[in-house]
């Protein structure tokens, strides 16, 4: 099975008491859900396709860039003093592992997590006249709905409040406070008034979590066959401006 995110719960003392991984296929599919529900003026039928498949295709190197760290480590070699999360998970690089059969689709890919002048210039130099004239908008889209993915399932599973720091994305998802696995989304660029996603996340067996090191955590994931599952539901409504 691959990961596409890891999350480390903690308790009030800082101990490490849960470790859930969301897979790729589920992180994959909910980035396409929310892509395909943005409203049909949006897109542009010359590169829609291509765009949907650079979304499937986006995060297909985690598969070989899975890494969970022990940041006290890394504190140490920085001379830094280690906070109460201890474990983080890194993908580096992953968005450089393109398919390499379509210019437009790897160009998407490895944009994904930086939209920038100088990134799509040097993306669009080698392309035809209308994919230049959509590839901006097209990354735009798929930065934003994979951005939008991370950010609720962030929220939902670590009851984090408020913003989430992001690269650049022009949203805001706001809890609704009956129902905490809700949220608004503003503005609303999409072209129904509510629809859902399906977060699946799997619990590795681990005999004393408290004591894993980061090696162990990582073979918990890479190497273990059976998982508790649990499944929850995210529900994204229109919001007001």
């Amino acid at each position: 099975m691959s990961w596409g995110r890891i999350f480390f719960l903690y308790d009030e003392y800082g101990n490490l008491n849960a470790i859930k991984g969301q897979p790729l296929s589920n992180h994959v599919g909910n980035t396409g859900i929310i892509l395909n529900q943005f409203h049909p003026s949006h897109f542009d039928d010359s590169t829609r396709f291509r765009l949907l498949k650079a979304a499937e295709l986006h995060d297909e190197g985690k598969k070989e860039t899975f890494r969970i760290l022990d940041t006290r480590e890394q504190d140490k070699i920085r001379g830094r003093s280690s906070g109460n999360e201890h474990f983080s998970y890194s993908f580096a690089g992953h968005r450089f592992r393109v398919p390499g059969v379509d210019a437009y689709i790897d160009g998407l890919i490895r944009s994904h997590h930086e939209f920038s002048v100088e990134q799509i210039n040097r993306e669009i130099s080698g392309l035809h006249a209308e994919e230049k004239r959509r590839f901006a908008d097209d990354l735009y889209l798929l930065c934003m709905a994979d951005q939008l993915e991370a950010e609720l399932a962030v929220k939902t599973v670590e009851k984090k409040k408020g913003d989430i720091p992001r690269s650049f994305m022009e949203f805001a998802t706001r809890r609704t406070p009956d129902l905490p696995d809700t949220f608004n989304v503003i503005p609303w660029p999409f072209f129904r008034d509510e629809f859902a996603l399906n977060l699946v996340l799997k619990i590795p067996y681990l005999e004393n979590i408290t004591r894993a090191s980061d090696r162990q955590l990582q073979n918990a994931f890479e190497k273990n066959e059976r998982f508790e599952e649990e499944n929850m539901t995210i529900t994204l409504r229109r919001g007001r401006e």
